[in-house]
């Protein structure tokens, strides 16, 4: 998908994946997974989603990726951090507060193997087309370190009834990405409250909310 579609929802407005609260399913499952103080999350395509301060939090160190600067600057600026520190790479612009850093640039650019202990999507599988998320699942696949979780929500619908995004990713697809390196586990799959009037619309829609634990 163009980038530039998803920087046009932004600048129009259009962002209504965006939730003012905490993410109800954030909040009920990653206390299940055991993680500990001072570990790394990583959270891609994160918008301005206060999930990233729910995080932090509980003592994580907490990493997004995210394509839209505005976004990224909306993001400090809304919780209260006017004035991060910024760096640069040759591959990312860097925003920092305490232990939270959103870099924006490409996250299929990003190359870091076995750093994360813990990766958290509630948006991003489900906001790319199905010729991106083999390219997606590789970068997923390389960051999170073994033993590491990684905490997973998806929609799952009938396609014909709506086109995405957010696009219907089944439980067949997500074994085909990612059961060559983690374990995966279905927790829950039911109709979502409150996921806005388009998802509403589709009978068919459940959320898919899966624990996958990576492998040696």
């Amino acid at each position: 998908m163009d980038p530039q579609f998803w920087i046009k929802a932004w600048k129009e407005g259009r962002t209504n994946f965006h939730q003012d609260q905490y993410h109800s399913k954030l909040v009920e499952y990653l206390p299940t997974m055991a993680l500990i103080k001072g570990q790394k999350v990583l959270v891609p395509l994160c918008g301005k989603t206060k999930d990233l301060i729910w995080l932090h939090g509980l003592g994580l160190r907490v990493r997004g990726v995210e394509l839209y600067d505005e976004a990224v600057r909306a993001f400090f600026e809304e919780n209260g951090y006017p004035r991060p520190q910024i760096t640069q790479d040759e591959t990312y612009t860097h925003y920092a507060h305490d232990d939270i850093v959103v870099s924006c640039g490409d996250f299929f650019k990003l190359n870091e193997n076995d750093a994360y202990d813990l990766i958290y999507d509630r948006g991003a599988l489900v906001a790319l087309p199905p010729p991106m998320r083999r390219a997606y699942a590789e970068v997923i696949k390389r960051a999170v370190k073994v033993g590491g979780g990684y905490l997973l929500i998806v929609y799952q619908y009938d396609a014909s009834k709506m086109q995405g995004p957010p696009f219907a990713v089944d439980d067949d697809e997500i074994h085909g990405l990612y059961e060559d390196r983690f374990d995966i586990r279905l927790m829950e799959s039911k109709r979502p409250d409150n996921e806005g009037a388009r998802l509403a619309a589709v009978e068919s829609l459940r959320q898919n909310v899966y624990i996958l634990k990576r492998r040696s």
